[in-house]
């Protein structure tokens, strides 16, 4: 929730829902935006990406407890994108390359530390993402190796 204040650049969520602590996300400095409005097509989600600067995200209580390794697809999107991504970690840290572009992070004040990283060189950790999604998250490299696990 505090996350805003500990940085010097704006945050904007993308949410919807009945329960939202909307006057709470404002007074704690987020810039909200309705979620369905950015997910209403394929096209008006790629240009969200597309404006974005990069990714902040936490996980759901149970990737993280499990440390499954679990990496969203919205994520894997971002970095395809050219836009570096700052994620609670789940254990992907242990599969994905991790301080260049991509940041497995554990509290609110290491996400603060890879944003303000980031910012501080947002060419390079572009460009970085870009040749980590080519490496690790190519469909034809990915499927490759699952294939060659499985023999076929």
């Amino acid at each position: 929730m505090h996350l805003p204040s500990l940085i010097r650049c704006p945050l904007e969520m993308a949410v919807s829902g009945k329960n939202l602590p909307i006057e709470q996300l404002l007074g704690s400095g987020w810039y909200l935006r309705g979620a369905h409005q950015v997910t209403v097509s394929i096209d008006s989600h790629v240009e969200y990406i597309g404006t974005s600067r990069g990714e902040f995200s936490v996980c759901t209580k149970i990737f993280v407890a499990t440390n499954s390794g679990w990496f969203s697809e919205r994520s894997a999107a971002y970095l395809a994108g050219g836009r570096p991504v700052v994620v609670q970690d789940t254990g992907f840290s242990e599969h994905l390359p991790c301080g260049r572009g991509i940041f497995a992070v554990r509290t609110a004040e290491e996400a603060a530390a890879a944003i303000d990283k980031i910012t501080g060189d947002y060419e390079r950790h572009s460009e970085w993402v870009q040749e980590i999604a080519r490496e690790h998250l190519d469909a034809e490299k990915v499927l490759g190796r699952i294939f060659h696990e499985l023999g076929i």
